[in-house]
């Protein structure tokens, strides 16, 4: 990666009290070991990015903040990369500065008018939020890691918009759920290799569509009969899940003589695929399997159908939470109380409908 004379990042990390002694000229090693890693992790032109809108000592920063353990998804490390350059591009354009010094620029004040202009934009609350949290992280990673005199701008009540529901400030309901006449029609819909295991992945093994970019070939372990499959969860977390016998063959049948590198590439570029060839793929199932708004069919979607699909068969809650990933019971419990909220209450309504009939009838010629 290459930058301006003006603009060459390379901010070192200050050292702490735990920290080793560095020997003298390592520190520009440590820089480009962090560099290579980062290329790795959120790719060159994220990376490139950063480095064009942030100031030399913000980038330095950034570098080591993204490559903390703290931050150990790519998927976490690559959305708030994303951020972070959305929030300077802003900055920059507001203030006529030639990079955002964002450790030196940003107060309480600055933020507010990021949050206004967000709003404005109509950023939904999720993303208005999520960018937020990320300036505080960087904030209190420089302060705590770095030894900065800065203060987090960030203050959430005031500068962030409420999320009124467990869907992250979308109406109740909002994930669709599939009905399993509509999975079948998904899988016979499935012209490849590749659509099969994009299916087995997502609906039987229940991975969300950034752990199934994320899959690389030697995450398989194959001296078990049938193969073990290795994944990172959300949060950096790993676990070890059995594939059918039909995944087994349709991976075989996908991979062919490749031996390393990402499980799922681009055909024609040969890249590992990313999160939205992954929503066009079950974008195209559901159009060629007829279903109705195959647009909203998104990986997400067969996620939810499977996670609901499981507690309406009486799976208990705590084993599908497990299987699904989440931190928390309420998270796999909303998928099923989301779905059936409708007829719930429409039951709690004629009720009442059948009672106060009832009484009506009770008061006779009154």
């Amino acid at each position: 990666m290459t930058a301006s004379p003006d603009h060459r990042p390379g901010t070192q990390l200050a050292p702490v009290a735990s920290a080793p002694p560095v020997r003298a000229g390592s520190a520009h090693e440590v820089e480009a070991a962090v560099r290579d890693q980062l290329v790795a992790d959120i790719g060159t032109a994220r990376l490139e990015a950063l480095a064009t809108t942030l100031d030399r000592a913000t980038f330095g920063v950034v570098l080591h903040w993204l490559s903390s353990y703290q931050r150990r998804s790519r998927d976490t490390k690559r959305g708030y990369a994303d951020d972070v350059v959305r929030v300077a591009e802003w900055f920059v354009a507001a203030t006529g500065r030639r990079h955002a010094d964002l450790l030196t620029g940003l107060h309480f004040d600055t933020v507010t008018a990021w949050s206004l202009y967000a709003r404005s934009r109509g950023d939904a609350a999720r993303t208005q939020r999520r960018c937020l949290s990320a300036l505080s992280s960087l904030f209190e990673y420089a302060r705590r890691a770095h030894r900065l005199a800065v203060e987090n701008p960030v203050h959430l009540p005031t500068h962030a918009p409420p999320l009124g529901t467990s869907t992250d400030g979308r109406p109740p309901g909002a994930t669709r759920v599939l009905e399993l006449s509509d999975v079948a029609a998904l899988t016979q819909a499935c012209s490849g290799a590749e659509d099969h295991l994009v299916f087995e992945l997502l609906f039987t093994q229940g991975l969300r569509e950034s752990e199934v970019v994320s899959l690389d070939i030697d995450n398989l372990d194959r001296t078990t009969v049938p193969p073990l499959l290795s994944v990172q969860r959300k949060g950096g977390r790993w676990v070890r899940r059995r594939l059918s016998d039909a995944a087994v063959r349709h991976l075989d049948t996908y991979l062919g003589e490749r031996g390393s590198g990402p499980v799922l590439v681009h055909p024609r570029t040969g890249l590992r695929r990313d999160r939205h060839q992954i929503i066009s793929i079950t974008r195209r199932l559901a159009r060629r399997g007829g279903l109705p708004q195959p647009q909203k069919v998104t990986p997400h979607v067969l996620r939810a159908t499977a996670i609901t699909t499981l507690l309406d068969r009486g799976k208990p809650l705590q084993e599908v939470q497990e299987w699904a990933g989440h931190a928390h019971a309420s998270t796999t419990r909303g998928y099923w109380e989301r779905r059936h909220s409708v007829q719930r209450d429409a039951a709690l309504s004629s009720s009442l409908i059948a009672d106060l009939a009832d009484a009506t009838a009770g008061l006779g010629g009154r």
